[in-house]
């Protein structure tokens, strides 16, 4: 175990491959994720960006297998947590397998670790920052309670240990630690946001998933927020799934940026990749919806349309009905994923393998 935290920046610490997830009912099937790859190397951190019912929060429950089953249920993949198993493919014959793949079915996955397995890993080697730090506490506990609960389930300290790491946590993120006995009422936003990051942070996870952390605060506490988070990252070496809508935060956090887009991942590559060469007509719309500062009289081009019912994808791409250079094979066939570098891959069918220098 040693070891493994003193492993290069090279080593993978989470590695998702494959996943795919549906919200079932009687009447519809809602195809959240349709079958995503994402890996982040230790220390580093990665945004994964798109548009309000992409399926970022989705991708992230299934990392935790938190997905409410029912209706969601994790259809397929693999999830992999710093070399430990988290969902894997069920054990088919090569057979089986292949006539799947044949007919374009998924190949079945389930969880590779029992439920109580898996209260071990969440919040000691991955913790997550929900979306809202209103809801996100419990109203009737003073704050120290609820931070010294995780200490104290995941480190095995006594009550008195348990709260002495709490004021220090507190501390770390910039609230006096006799403030432990509060509640969150007493606790401004941003506040209860640091409070948040202090419970996330408190047992040290290995990675640290962080769901619109910003999105309920002013532009001054957003901005203490996210140094905050990278000054803990860099002093931990923890790895960073920052999921968001917001392209400046990505700009600021993240190593690597994903793009997604009705449940798949419509182009990946490095910050550079996707800031100065964005390829996908919907990463450039995403750039082109943006105001520019410096010139105030542009005008804004915003991406006409709204995203497809996940319960009635289009057969063929998913942006197809938005795109100003949609062709006829758009409507009919997903296009592939084409690596247009070492680090830079797109979904598109304007970029076929034979002409990846081709540009919007």
């Amino acid at each position: 175990m040693e070891e493994n935290k003193v492993a290069s920046a090279n080593e993978e610490m989470l590695n998702i491959k494959g996943l795919v997830v549906h919200y079932e009912t009687e009447d519809e099937v809602v195809e959240a994720v349709n079958g995503i790859d994402i890996v982040i190397n230790r220390g580093k951190a990665h945004g994964l960006v798109g548009e309000t019912g992409a399926g970022k929060t989705t991708t992230a429950l299934s990392i935790l297998n938190l997905v409410p089953d029912p209706p969601g249920r994790i259809v397929s993949g693999e999830i992999t947590l710093d070399g430990q198993r988290l969902i894997q493919f069920k054990e088919l014959t090569e057979e089986k397998r292949a006539e799947l793949e044949e007919k374009g079915a998924w190949a079945p996955s389930e969880p590779a670790l029992t439920e109580r397995e898996y209260e071990h890993i969440r919040g000691n080697k991955v913790a997550m920052i929900f979306q809202d730090p209103m809801t996100a506490l419990n109203p009737i506990m003073p704050v120290g309670e609820q931070i010294a609960e995780a200490i104290s389930l995941h480190q095995n300290l006594d009550k008195k240990a348990a709260m002495e790491r709490t004021r220090e946590m507190l501390e770390m993120v910039g609230i006096p630690g006799i403030r432990a006995d509060e509640y969150p009422h007493q606790f401004s936003g941003g506040m209860k946001q640091r409070v948040i990051i202090s419970m996330a942070l408190a047992c040290n996870p290995s990675l640290l998933i962080a769901d619109e952390p910003t999105t309920a605060l002013d532009v001054t506490i957003q901005a203490q927020v996210l140094d905050l988070m990278h000054e803990l990252r860099d002093k931990f070496n923890m790895s960073l799934l920052m999921i968001t809508h917001d392209l400046g935060i990505i700009a600021e956090m993240c190593d690597e940026v994903s793009v997604m887009y009705a449940g798949r991942i419509i182009e990946h590559g490095t910050l550079e990749d996707i800031f100065d060469n964005a390829c996908h007509p919907y990463t450039q719309g995403l750039f082109n919806s943006i105001p520019n500062i410096e010139d105030r009289k542009t005008e804004l081009r915003p991406i006409r349309g709204l995203m497809p019912d996940p319960a009635n994808l289009p057969k063929g791409c998913a942006f197809c009905p938005r795109c100003d250079y949609a062709m006829d094979t758009c409507a009919g066939r997903k296009p592939e994923k084409v690596w247009l570098s070492d680090t830079h891959c797109v979904e598109c069918h304007l970029y076929q393998a034979g002409d990846t220098r081709r540009k919007l």
